[in-house]
């Protein structure tokens, strides 16, 4: 009569381990890449929704952007404040302006990792953002176009350097008019 222990050999052991290590290598790369597809679909998102904000902003304010305080000069500090607040007309600031907001929250790029600079925007007039991932966001002070300035993420929605967005909205689309319809309380915007 033989006494046989039940239990698994170490080759046993090892060919499972390595099945598990072959799947393991197959579905890692999968799983990171739904990560990416994830922030890459986030950020374009919230590009588009920037600039059609920013258009409206716009068209509220006799085609000044958000950049331009009530005197029309730069002012990068209240940018942000100016899309998520409440404004007058000129672009000042009100609890009880007419205007906005535009934006219930300041988006964030899903690309930046750091705190410091997690929804910051770089000014600039360059036609294309530089992505040197210094801030969250380039915005073209010429043109009204905001983009990416991660090093990755949002590169198809970057503006051609002709000045058109690659969304489909051209420069002169920045400057829109707008005219009355006819109608209590209509406008309509033509690029």
């Amino acid at each position: 009569m033989t006494n046989r222990q039940h239990g698994f050999t170490l080759i046993e052991i090892m060919i499972v381990i390595m099945l598990l290590a072959i799947l393991a290598a197959m579905i890692v790369p999968h799983i990171v890449n739904a990560q990416d597809d994830a922030r890459e679909s986030a950020i374009e998102t919230d590009i588009q929704m920037m600039r059609r904000q920013i258009l409206v902003y716009k068209v509220h304010h006799g085609g000044n952007g958000p950049h331009l305080d009530a005197d029309g000069n730069l002012d990068k500090t209240n940018f942000q404040a100016r899309l998520t607040g409440r404004t007058n007309p000129d672009g000042k600031i009100t609890p009880n302006g007419t205007c906005g907001p535009y934006m219930v929250d300041w988006p964030t790029n899903p690309f930046i990792t750091s705190a410091g600079t997690a929804g910051t925007v770089l000014f600039g007039t360059e036609t294309t953002p530089p992505r040197n991932s210094t801030s969250s966001w380039y915005y073209n002070t010429n043109t009204c176009v905001i983009s990416a300035n991660s090093a990755k993420g949002g590169e198809k929605l970057d503006p051609n350097p002709d000045g058109a967005a690659a969304d489909g909205q051209a420069e002169e689309s920045a400057n829109p008019t707008v005219s009355p319809s006819g109608g209590k309380g209509k406008s309509i915007i033509t690029p």
